[in-house]
């Protein structure tokens, strides 16, 4: 059986969707499963055993047009018998569906019921779980899936010496990341950020390593700066693997909710997360080993890229004395 999985183009979800993918595996142990993923996150893919090949796409060479029609054709030769959806796009039926899938499974709804042969119904228990068992309940389509697990993602030897090089040792390791690529909404101040570095630094002897994607690059070069001498930023500097083997040797990663955070969780890494428009209880990290941070205000969750109401009007009530707070308690537990 060939089955291809549409991944999701959103870092922290496709993490998310892991669980999934190795339950899928255990389904469809003979099974020959293909993901169809962005090329900006196919390298995460490579961390994940349960898969065996990627299709990346756009084509760099190609137009936006020309691109999708040579994804398209490339599926229709490979003649897959089914293929789950994640993502909830209309684009993304329709590409699976111009494909000739034969059997398409995915979530009912924005237009796109009629180009699913398995229109699933989204129930309200599963928008108020967490989004981990919204991708695992899709595979009830092909049977009866073991329950999920938490996201795993394995530490490749390469990205770990990388790694390795450029942390320094001996001293905790606290990551972190200021940046969110959703939107300025999910960022939390950068000065305060500096201010729990340099707490941290001085409290509990620690180093900073700043992490982020490529756009990111500025503003972590100005948190590290801020911070001093005990920090370095490796922002746009990492691909996936590297930057899953970095936090994997971090103590614990202060995170704004993105998709680092999720990559955190997936390598074992306790998070100290700090959510202001975005929904805490559906995509925060999964487990018991993070503490979130936030403040009940009348119009958190949002879910907007950005505030009606004045830039962080949900993130400005959160002081640097709640995150040192947090990452203390943290440290405390892991303490031996």
């Amino acid at each position: 059986m060939k089955i291809l999985v549409k991944g999701n183009n959103w870092l922290g979800d496709a993490v998310m969707s892991l669980p999934a993918l190795r339950a899928l595996r255990e389904m469809k142990p003979r099974a020959h499963i293909s993901v169809l993923t962005h090329r900006s996150i196919e390298s995460l893919y490579r961390t994940v055993p349960p898969i065996d090949e990627t299709i990346p796409y756009p084509r760099e060479d190609r137009g936006a047009a020309r691109g999708w029609v040579d994804v398209v054709s490339d599926l229709r030769r490979r003649r897959f018998d089914a293929a789950i959806i994640f993502p909830r796009s209309f684009s993304s039926a329709l590409t699976i569906f111009s494909a000739r899938v034969p059997r398409r499974i995915g979530y009912r709804g924005d237009g796109r019921s009629a180009l699913l042969t398995d229109p699933i119904d989204r129930e309200e228990r599963l928008l108020r779980a967490h989004r981990i068992h919204y991708y695992h309940h899709l595979l009830e389509a092909l049977g009866s899936p073991p329950p999920p697990s938490a996201p795993r993602i394995e530490i490749l030897p390469d990205a770990d010496t990388w790694a390795a090089e450029r942390l320094p040792a001996g001293r905790p390791l606290i990551g972190l990341n200021p940046g969110a690529t959703y939107g300025s909404a999910k960022q939390w101040f950068p000065e305060r950020f500096i201010e729990v570095g340099r707490r941290t630094a001085r409290r509990l002897g620690a180093r900073l390593v700043v992490i982020g994607g490529r756009s990111e690059a500025e503003l972590a070069q100005r948190v590290a700066a801020g911070i001093g001498s005990n920090s370095i930023s490796l922002a746009g500097k990492t691909d996936l693997p590297q930057l899953a083997a970095v936090l994997h040797r971090c103590d614990l990663l202060v995170t704004n909710d993105t998709g680092p955070m999720h990559v955190a969780d997936a390598v074992g890494t306790p998070t100290v997360a700090i959510f202001g428009p975005t929904d805490w209880v559906t995509t925060p990290p999964f487990g018991r080993r993070h503490l979130i941070v936030r403040k009940e205000i009348e119009c958190s969750p949002c879910l907007k890229r950005t505030c009606p109401l004045g830039h962080h009007h949900c993130m400005k009530w959160i002081s640097p004395d709640d995150v040192t707070e947090a990452i203390e308690r943290i440290m405390e537990r892991r303490r031996p």
